[in-house]
């Protein structure tokens, strides 16, 4: 009888941990699932009004005739409705196309479709649901991402219902389950396209040696800098920065130590700026940093530990590497060509003074 009782308790102690490991792998897999449906990176975001209006007139189109077969079958309500969202859908298209918004919220547009096809779930023998698959697409074709995967969600689960409430429960879960599978690779599908986007983008804008960013994309940030005219409270500032005597480095140890001393400097450049600030590599020796919303003495302060930074660093084994840095604050109205050009000026000054030194512009 002892032995029984202790058979039985191992038993339940085993059982025990066999749930207790079920339910952690349940809730990782449950974590993993809304990590694959859910990104911050929205690829199809510059895209989306070309998209809607071709999507949204090739479904007018080829939902004619489901609208006429369930007039003519007697199912008079699932006519009207695919019949509205026709109408709805060439709305749509033709404001698309002609420049201006949709008449309504795309999203209530998608929320009309996810009505429809939940009604024709439940009252056409479930033969609505075929239509979920191409609904869930054209959620997250039309729709920013959040949105869509809220609404992705409400139409499987009323799709599944419409299914469950019309040929029964078995079709109902098999309808969700091939939902909720699709909406899992389209969010898949659309994670890795995001992150190839923003491989791609980064490779545009950086310095494939040192990291830094390169100067299509100064160009493209001294722009919205100067904007605002340099009217702000605490104006911008720029260091344009040059490594002394480079092409002697490059003659005595080589061009791949060379490239190790670039990548040094911007290391140590990178280490000592703010989250705020930003690096260019405009030429082979030659940097700019921007300072956003820096004053002049924060600037040249900023420019002078740099200067003493690099030159007490061993990034050569027998000699000190220096750089000469120009300081150009943004005057007021001043466009983004002559901002930097008062830089180079001011670097031009620091290099004829000696070099090793901090120059600003006048």
């Amino acid at each position: 009888m002892q032995l029984v009782t202790s058979a039985q308790s191992l038993a339940s102690h085993v059982l025990d941990r066999v749930l207790r490991g079920a339910d952690i792998a349940g809730m990782k897999l449950l974590s993993r699932l809304i990590q694959m449906t859910h990104s911050d990176v929205d690829a199809l975001a510059d895209f989306r009004n070309r998209i809607a209006y071709r999507v949204s007139a090739i479904a007018a189109v080829v939902l004619l005739p489901f609208t006429v077969l369930h007039f003519f079958s007697g199912s008079v309500l699932l006519a009207v409705l695919i019949l509205g969202g026709q109408g709805l859908l060439v709305w749509i298209a033709l404001s698309l196309r002609a420049g201006r918004p949709p008449p309504v919220p795309l999203w209530s547009g998608v929320s009309f479709l996810i009505v429809a096809v939940t009604a024709s779930a439940a009252l056409d023998q479930g033969n609505g649901v075929f239509w979920a698959f191409p609904t869930l697409f054209i959620c997250y074709y039309v729709l920013e991402r959040r949105i869509a995967l809220l609404l992705s969600v409400v139409l499987v689960l009323t799709a599944s219902l419409g299914v469950a409430h019309s040929v029964g429960i078995l079709m109902g879960l098999r309808a969700f389950a091939t939902l909720a599978l699709t909406l899992a690779m389209i969010n898949i599908v659309l994670n890795v396209i995001g992150e190839l986007q923003q491989a791609l983008v980064a490779q545009a804008i950086t310095d494939p040696l040192t990291g830094a960013y390169n100067r299509r994309h100064l160009q493209g940030q001294l722009a919205l800098l100067t904007q605002a005219g340099g009217a702000l409270p605490v104006a911008h500032a720029m260091l344009a920065i040059d490594i002394d005597h480079f092409k002697r480095i490059n003659d005595l140890h080589g061009h791949d130590v060379g490239d190790q001393v670039l990548k040094q400097t911007v290391a140590i450049v990178q280490q000592r700026k703010r989250r705020s600030d930003m690096l260019f590599r405009t030429g082979g020796e030659e940097f700019v940093l921007l300072l956003p919303g820096t004053a002049q003495a924060d600037a040249l302060r900023v420019a002078d530990e740099l200067r003493s930074l690099i030159e007490h660093a061993a990034l050569l084994p027998v000699q000190s590497v220096t750089v000469s840095i120009g300081v150009g604050m943004q005057a007021a109205g001043q466009g983004a060509d002559d901002w930097l050009k008062g830089a180079d000026r001011a670097l031009y000054e620091a290099k004829r003074g000696g070099r090793n030194r901090v120059a600003m512009a006048t």
